[in-house]
């Protein structure tokens, strides 16, 4: 039994004392912690390919009718890399007999709001031609990553306000929305106004703090840590637009969302799936007893097994247009 004063699930326990700390205000020391991870690299069971997109994993006995996941990681908008995620995507790839393709998203301070979303539907775009617009094609996100989902899934159906765009790009955004089947939303970090009750009682983590999500938020949006002003409305607006009839009527695709009961980010996840289903939109929600931030992909873990029957349920019910 675990010793935190509120039910942890015992598998997962190690996560937390194996995790780096989140420091979002000391970058260097977080992206090497995060590096550190990459030491012993995964070996992959499917055909694995690399380019400067991301991280594709191809299956040998791949169908013509095998889907096509965009799996976005985490960290936080400023650190992690698609090479993170290879376990989890290897997997996916073989449980699922799926193209699974990693984009290697440009992280801010460097890069801001919103060339990561710009990264991840090149990454979307590019594997559509490669593989194929009959296919059907999921997003998946870890976190942040659920972040950077929900909000390039947003743009491309034109919600929310949007950053300028010619009308070439729009229709081709709304061809590439048109081919999304569903969305798929581990941990969402997707409210930066740290202000659920969640983001307050969970305080200090585990993994995941206030401290390191106020530091990851300014970031992304290009604010100095140590500024006075706030982040801009508008930036948070278009990042992430809350749900409205307006997704219903652009055709936002079907969501199941998966929250952790002991996590900041908790609340921010079951507004979203509330929201939309307010909005007429067809969304799930799902929170497992005694998971946290980051543990729900733990390889081997009975969360992460049980996590991979949702989302086989939900992919095999969405993969024929509605």
């Amino acid at each position: 039994m675990s010793t935190y004063p509120i039910y942890l699930r015992p598998e997962l326990a190690p996560i937390i004392a194996e995790t780096p700390e989140q420091t979002t205000w000391d970058l260097p020391a977080m992206r090497a912690g995060g590096d550190a991870l990459l030491a012993n690299p995964h070996e992959a069971n499917n055909r694995v390919e690399v380019t400067a997109r991301g991280r594709t994993f191809i299956p040998a006995d791949l169908a013509e009718d095998a889907p096509l996941i965009i799996s976005i990681h985490g960290g936080g908008y400023v650190a992690g890399r698609a090479a993170f995620d290879d376990a989890k995507n290897d997997e996916l790839a073989t449980r699922f007999g799926a193209i699974i393709v990693s984009p290697e998203y440009r992280l801010a301070p460097e890069f801001p709001f919103p060339i990561p979303v710009d990264d991840c539907i090149s990454a979307l775009a590019e594997a559509l031609e490669r593989f194929g617009h009959e296919r059907p094609t999921f997003i998946l996100g870890d976190s942040a990553g659920a972040g950077l989902a929900y909000s390039m899934v947003s743009r491309l159906c034109g919600l929310g306000l949007q950053m300028a765009q010619d009308e070439v790009i729009a229709a081709r955004y709304k061809r590439i929305a048109s081919l999304i089947r569903g969305i798929i939303l581990l941990e969402p970090c997707v409210d930066p106004t740290l202000s659920t009750p969640s983001s307050r009682f969970f305080t200090e983590g585990p993994v995941w703090t206030r401290r390191a999500a106020a530091g990851a938020w300014r970031h992304y949006f290009g604010v100095p840590l140590d500024a006075e002003v706030t982040i801009p409305l508008r930036l948070i607006e278009a990042a992430f637009p809350k749900p409205s009839a307006e997704f219903r009527e652009e055709g936002f695709p079907p969501a199941l969302i998966v929250v952790n009961p002991v996590d900041p980010l908790r609340d921010e996840g079951i507004a979203l799936a509330t929201g939309l289903v307010d909005a007429g939109c067809i969304a799930e929600m799902h929170m497992f007893a005694g998971t946290f931030h980051g543990s729900l992909s733990m390889p081997g873990s009975v969360t992460w097994g049980e996590i991979q029957l949702l989302i086989d349920r939900f992919v095999k019910e969405n993969s024929v247009a509605r």
